[in-house]
């Protein structure tokens, strides 16, 4: 198998389309589960506490 230019030509499948809740183009439709926002996995918004500036 090769893995240069004639591989790239192949990358025409999409895991993830629009959600629902936040309208961006990161909801996989085959986990259901929404990467940016968290939809499908629970009702709260995703969010992370290194995605946040440090309090100093």
């Amino acid at each position: 198998m090769t893995k240069g230019t004639p591989s790239m030509g192949k990358r025409h499948k999409s895991s993830h389309i629009r959600c629902r809740r936040c309208g961006s183009i990161s909801f996989n439709f085959k986990r259901k589960v929404c990467v940016q926002c968290g939809f499908g996995n629970s009702a709260k918004l995703r969010s992370h506490k290194w995605m946040r500036k440090a309090d100093y």
